[in-house]
């Protein structure tokens, strides 16, 4: 994990000078952003990190100052948290809303959020399976093996979510995505506007784009094929999985060089898409192949912990707290 901390430390070299202000935690208001510093230790924090090149891999906002406490998705649902007992061991970096409007509308937009939304145990590695097929970087044969894993075991547990709380319209919120869909929530005043969100920016084909393309050019019938999840399920927790995709990318996997998309990794890919589209209540029929375009065309609705860190112009940098 050394080559972890120093690319990290690289990255904070990029953050706003104003964040280097230390801050006494009865000096954040009520629906401050705080942006986390990875886990220690955590593979899921690092596959989060290494894809969104940004010091931070979780979000939340302060939601009441006495007590002290934090609203956040944190699996297995939107939770207030004890806010000094999450800050332990992080840096959390704070930002606050630069309209300097009482942000209370804010506040009960995640209240609602909070009482309403489903559970969903696995956001994390959702953040890390969005990323996966987003970003645009060059995966070697081994490292689209252990994506597979994650996309099938993503398919398994949305599919397990959906047959038991059959809601379509309300997908998993993951946690930058929950604090920019409060502010949303609250009015346009307060909505959060961005500006080159970091994977809209960069340039080339992702993993996504590249399966797309399979697809088109390999229709599902004519694949003599079957649903890859009836089988082989993926009993890997998502740290370990997370480990493995680090293992593969710390081997030298990711390069210049770009590969055949494995073609299970291409129905991997519809398959997740399809269940996606069925929970947003976008999916009206078997089609995948549309579930899969309808993917590729929603990346600018994706929100992640570096966009409101590096890419958010309603945002504004105060400080960081260190405990």
């Amino acid at each position: 994990m050394k080559d972890i901390n120093k690319t990290i430390d690289q990255m904070k070299t990029r953050l706003p000078k104003e964040l280097t202000n230390t801050l006494l935690p009865e000096e954040l208001n009520e629906g401050d952003v705080l942006l986390f510093s990875p886990e220690k230790g955590s593979f899921i924090s690092w596959a989060i990190t290494f894809l969104t090149n940004a010091p931070v891999s979780h979000a939340a906002m302060l939601y009441k100052k006495s007590p002290l406490s934090i609203i956040e998705e944190s699996p297995p649902q939107v939770a207030v948290n004890e806010a000094l007992h999450r800050f332990h061991d992080r840096t959390i970096y704070v930002y606050r809303h630069a309209s300097q409007q009482e942000l209370s509308p804010v506040i009960t937009a995640a209240t609602l959020h909070r009482n309403n939304l489903e559970p969903y145990d696995n956001a994390s590695l959702y953040i890390v399976g969005i990323l996966l097929l987003y970003k645009k970087i060059s995966f070697p044969t081994l490292a689209q093996k252990v994506i597979l894993r994650i996309l099938k075991k993503l398919t398994a547990t949305l599919t397990q979510y959906l047959q038991q709380h059959k809601n379509p319209g309300k997908m998993p919120m993951v946690c930058s995505q929950f604090v920019a869909q409060c502010f949303e929530d609250a009015g346009s005043q307060f909505q959060l506007h961005f500006h080159h969100q970091l994977l809209i920016a960069a340039h080339g084909q992702n993993l996504l784009d590249r399966a797309v393309e399979f697809i088109d050019q390999h229709p599902f019938s004519a694949r003599n094929t079957v649903n890859i999840t009836s089988n082989d399920t993926v009993t890997e927790s998502d740290e370990e999985l997370c480990r493995a995709l680090y293992a593969a990318i710390d081997s030298g996997m990711v390069n210049n060089n770009v590969p055949a998309i494995d073609p299970e990794l291409a129905q991997a890919i519809e398959e997740f898409a399809g269940i996606n589209a069925t929970l947003s209540g976008t999916q009206n029929n078997a089609n995948t192949l549309t579930a899969t375009h309808q993917l590729q065309a929603n990346m600018n609705m994706f929100v992640f912990p570096g966009d409101l860190l590096q890419h958010c112009t309603s945002l504004k940098p105060v400080g960081k707290i260190e405990i």
